[in-house]
């Protein structure tokens, strides 16, 4: 792990706003981006393509095949989003060779001037040495609202009931797992978003970062 390269690390559950907060900070920093989280929806796709049985032993053969430049290609945007890719990449994030196995993947995204990664432990487990971690977090409600948002600006829709019990078991999931769990790190900066607008929450972040006064980070 190169320590002279800059991380600021944002975790949290689904739904918080991690992504969006994420590469507004990267642009105006103009750092480069990880959105853990696709790694893991690629994954799902191409397993869900496959029709393989969600073993661990059957996917680890698959994860040579795991192509980043689908992050740039528009044909995959919606299907990243479907529900059932999310709960897909959530079970195949509870097991621990395969997260090992991606924890490099994901290390490779280091690079200058500096890099903004979010997911579940990225501020715990792979960037442990991040220079400000926040741990982003919202109830419920207002989680499942903002989903169902997103999904309407890339034309899907969902059911509001449905999509409460699938993020429910979904936190459940990702609090409660034994491979990395989702927690807040000892060091993190806690934000709950729940009654604040994006501006309000990209202004806070922004003020944290320049309380670091760091010689790296150039806004």
């Amino acid at each position: 792990m190169n320590n002279k390269i800059p991380v600021i690390t944002i975790d949290g559950p689904s739904g918080a706003g991690k992504s969006t907060l994420c590469n507004i900070i990267a642009n105006k920093l103009n750092w480069h981006v990880l959105e853990s989280g696709m790694i893991y929806r690629l994954l799902a796709i191409l397993i869900l393509h496959k029709n393989v049985p969600i073993i661990e032993k059957n996917i680890i053969f698959f994860l040579k095949d795991l192509d980043f430049s689908l992050f740039k290609k528009r044909n995959v945007s919606h299907i990243l989003q479907l529900q059932i890719v999310g709960e897909t990449a959530s079970k195949l994030a509870t097991f621990a060779e395969i997260r090992q196995m991606l924890l490099y993947k994901q290390r490779c995204f280091r690079k200058l001037p500096g890099l903004i990664a979010e997911g579940r432990d990225m501020g715990t487990i792979v960037f442990p040495d991040a220079i400000i971690k926040f741990f982003l977090k919202a109830n419920l409600e207002t989680r499942v609202c903002r989903r169902i948002n997103q999904f309407k600006t890339i034309g899907l829709s969902t059911n509001y009931k449905k999509l409460f019990e699938q993020l429910k078991i979904r936190d459940e999931r990702d609090q409660n797992r034994l491979i990395s769990p989702l927690y807040p790190s000892k060091d993190a900066i806690i934000l709950d978003s729940t009654n604040m607008t994006l501006s309000e929450v990209i202004a806070y972040s922004m003020t944290e970062i320049k309380k670091q006064s760091l010689h790296d980070i150039k806004i």
